[in-house]
């Protein structure tokens, strides 16, 4: 499956390969497109182009490859197994009402903070008791990755969406907010339904008779078992008979298989009293360390990673990093050389999300008692296991590491050319035209900042009425692209790690896709027509 997701993110390669064979590269200013002809990805570039995005995308792989580590450490401890039966066992028999909660909490999660990637954190934890409920992946996938993808096209305050249109494009976190609200829960409601009438879990019935059967294989195993420890007994006793009529002592043989006997037998005994004794262990082990150092620990990442100032102008986190590290002990500033390096909060990346994974894990094997190398394992255990997803996470980016070279250098990209002749089409704001820009435009730049930049020259000649509907439409139709293409890194990483193919996925989530599209450009005519 891994290797299909790599192909599926190398075809996307290609396809923006082959256009830069045939649209020229432009730049948009002043209303008017300067072309500078066709700058194509050469060979070489086909090596180099994959090689660059890991390199400089690395952080991405860093941050879900830590998140394992987290989740490795956590998982040795055997409290990570008690708190995800715990929440089983309450919700036996609400089953749906647990899909429908972990639907709304990681929507309204992203849509509030618009921190996706972190947000991540909580998916191995919500996906083990699906899985346990017996739902498929492909509906764990949607009830975890999805909704946090869905949070993102109704971004309400994240800051990593709306505040980055309210900074590019000028406007106010409350841009179109009751808009942004409704436009919320109308995408809550249809992924609910489209989940709950689309999952696959197996009935009481069903599980019933797989239980029947998988108890009726292991009484035959058990049968085939005891029929084959027969077999020697009755081999012994014809060397036995033999060696009476030869002569021959047998004292060696017997003194042989004895010794095999008594090592079998002391093996099974041992397995026994070791799985009993991991049972009486689960059972004293204390959930609440573990439940209160990652739930701090990701509620200070969260508070850390949204920009307070440039979202609503607020400087409390800046004035107390600057009085803790103007502390002085007899004219010396101790915490500005002893916490020297530390970001205040508001200003933290993944760079720190990383790091305070790695300290919580840390934390969590101090508490429970693992050794330095227990530790180690279970960390690096949890790493290989998220290998796969890290680096498919971080080669996701290649075109936007191809487009944002090409921005700076000035010498303009075929999106700019593209999207020239879309807005050329129409006298100011149309929401079909701008729609069909930032959808294009979200296949190639993956991070909205990035596409806003882009497409920003052409929505500067807007009116403020039309400027604040092209803003709440381009954030929601990127959104929407992050939610189908594969050049979105949480996709990517979501379906690597349930391991799901593309299009698998793409069967699944065109409907809901299309109804939230249509959600969009009718919530955004709507406010036009206003």
């Amino acid at each position: 499956m891994k290797k299909k997701l790599l192909k599926v993110i190398g075809i996307s390669f290609l396809i923006f390969v082959v256009l830069s064979w045939i649209i020229p590269v432009g730049t948009y200013s002043n209303g008017e497109l300067t072309t500078n002809g066709i700058d194509p990805v050469g060979l070489i570039d086909l090596f180099n182009a994959p090689l660059q995005s890991f390199v400089t995308f690395a952080l991405y792989g860093v941050v879900f490859a830590v998140i394992g580590g987290l989740y490795g450490v956590m998982d040795k401890t055997g409290a990570l197994e008690k708190v995800t039966d715990k929440m089983v066992k309450a919700f036996i028999g609400k089953e749906k009402g647990f899909v429908i909660l972990t639907v709304i909490l990681f929507t309204v999660l992203s849509s509030v903070t618009g921190l996706i990637i972190p947000l991540f954190a909580l998916v191995p934890l919500f996906a083990a008791v699906l899985f346990a409920m017996n739902y498929d992946k492909v509906t764990v996938l949607a009830s975890t990755v999805g909704s946090l993808l869905v949070g993102s096209v109704a971004s309400t305050y994240g800051f990593n969406i709306t505040g980055y249109t309210k900074n590019l494009l000028a406007l106010d976190m409350n841009n179109q907010i009751v808009a942004r609200v409704i436009l919320l829960v109308l995408l809550v409601i249809a992924l609910i339904f489209v989940i709950l009438t689309s999952s696959k879990r197996p009935k009481a019935e069903e599980l019933k008779e797989a239980k029947v059967s998988k108890d009726k294989k292991e009484v035959k195993v058990e049968v085939k078992k005891a029929k084959a420890s027969t077999k020697p007994a009755k081999k012994e006793v014809k060397q036995t008979t033999s060696s009476k009529k030869t002569g021959k002592t047998t004292t060696k043989k017997t003194a042989t298989t004895s010794k095999k006997k008594t090592t079998k037998s002391a093996t099974k005994a041992f397995a026994v009293s070791k799985a009993v004794k991991k049972v009486s262990e689960k059972s004293k082990i204390s959930v609440i360390p573990l439940i209160v150092i990652f739930l701090l620990v990701l509620i200070l990442c969260l508070v850390g990673m949204y920009n307070w100032y440039y979202a609503f102008g607020i400087e409390v986190f800046s004035d107390l990093h600057e009085a803790v590290m103007g502390i002085e002990i007899k004219d010396f500033p101790i915490f500005e050389h002893l916490l020297s390096g530390i970001t205040e909060l508001g200003y933290w990346s993944n760079i720190e999300f990383a790091g305070a994974m790695i300290i919580a894990a840390g934390i969590i094997a101090w508490i429970y008692r693992l050794s330095l190398n227990e530790f180690i394992e279970s960390f690096a255990e949890g790493v290989k296991k998220w290998l796969p997803t890290a680096c498919l996470a971080a080669l996701a980016s290649v075109i936007l590491s191809i487009l944002y070279q090409a921005s700076y250098s000035g010498t303009g990209t075929l999106v700019d050319t593209v999207n020239a002749k879309v807005f050329e089409l129409t006298d100011g704001f149309n929401v079909l035209t701008t729609g069909f820009a930032s959808l294009f435009g979200s296949f190639f730049f993956n991070d909205l900042y990035y596409l806003l930049a882009n497409v920003s020259t052409y929505l500067s000649s807007f009116d403020a009425a039309a400027l604040s509907n092209a803003g709440f439409l381009v954030q929601s139709v990127y959104g929407i692209g992050m939610l189908i293409f594969p050049t979105s890194v949480v996709l990517i990483a979501g379906l690597s790690f349930f391991n799901v193919s593309y299009k698998q996925w793409m069967k699944y989530i065109w409907k809901f896709a299309l109804i939230a599209l249509l959600l969009v450009l009718l919530a955004s005519g709507i406010i036009t027509l206003l």
